[in-house]
This record gives structure tokens, sequence and C-alpha cells, in this order.
């Protein structure tokens, strides 16, 4: 098991990342102005970065960054993408507590994942609710088939199932389309 404090990752965060994140937000985004990297309060509310557009409309990112090395587990030849199952990972201290990708109660508008050059020098700027509706979507079938690992978090313990990024992006492009009822 892993363990992560929230310090040592905003730490991570900082830096050159910053400034990374920041270009890669304003190429991908038409009309941004601006990109904010927001406060620590924000920060464990999810908010990383506010995207400030010419009209005046705000997008909130928040942004994942696999360590150098995440390749190595990599199982499929690709990257894979964290999808969080719990935040706080139900035992007899903790009740629970569901994981972002779950949430219907988050302000977030765009997930950016990125990883070391190392590994992989692409990057992924998803649309939150999509993501969500497709994690909700095929969350059965991905516990059976892809990775699951828990993180030990100052004193909780965390979950996420890390899933290709193709599998991922053609579940997305699922949500955005249907047949009326």
């Amino acid at each position: 098991m892993i363990v992560h404090d929230f310090n040592e990752r905003l730490e991570f965060s900082q830096g050159n990342k910053i400034i990374t994140d920041k270009e890669i937000i304003r190429q991908s985004i038409p009309k941004c102005v601006n990109v904010i990297k927001t406060s620590e309060e924000l920060d464990r509310l999810g908010i990383d970065y506010i995207a400030e557009l010419t009209g005046g409309a705000k997008i909130y990112i928040d942004v994942k960054t696999r360590e150098k090395g995440a390749s190595r587990w990599w199982k499929h030849n690709e990257p894979e993408l964290a999808l969080e199952i719990w935040s706080v990972y139900p035992d007899e201290n903790n009740k629970g507590k569901q994981g972002w990708t779950l949430s219907n109660s988050s302000n977030v508008d765009l997930i950016l994942y990125t990883f070391d050059k190392s590994d992989c020098e692409k990057f992924y700027l998803l649309p939150f609710q999509h993501l969500r509706k497709a994690f909700i979507n095929n969350c059965q079938d991905w516990l059976k088939k892809y990775n699951r690992k828990k993180q030990l978090s100052e004193s909780w313990q965390s979950e996420a199932l890390f899933v290709p990024v193709s599998v991922v992006l053609k579940a997305i492009t699922q949500t955005m389309s249907g047949v009326l009822a």
C-alpha cells in the first residue's frame, strides 16, 4: 500500500508543474485569457486551477498527476487513469467517503491527467460529468477487469481503480449521445 500525505502531494504539484499545467490549460481551452492556481482551501475541494475566458466564464479544473515510474504498473501498454472509488475507505474508524470520480457535489468542470514525460508525453483533459457517468455506467465491469489499489493518506485509506485511457475515452464518448425514450 502506498502512503500519501496531503501536504506532500500539494508540494509535488507545485513549482514547474504549475507552469506546465497552466500552459496545457491555456492551449486546450479556446479563448482562455488567464489560468489561476487556486488557494489550498479550494485545492482541498478538488479545484486546482480556474481558467478564465474572454467573456468572463470560469472553468474549474482538477489535476491528477501520476509520478515518474507509473508506467511500470500499466498492464495494457498504455496510460492508466486513476479513478477514485473511495476518498475515505470505510472501516471501523471511518464510515467512508465516496471518491471524487463518483461525487455529485463537486464543482469541477474538467479533469486534467498528466504524467511524467518519461512515462507518457500526452495529457488528457476530460469533462468531469461525462467521466463520472462513464465510471458509474462501467464501474462493476471495470472492477472485475482492472487493478485497484488502496493508499494510506494521513489517518485514512483511499482506493482507486486504474483503467486504460482508451477504455475510459471510449466510455466517455458513449455517454455523449443516446436515444430518447
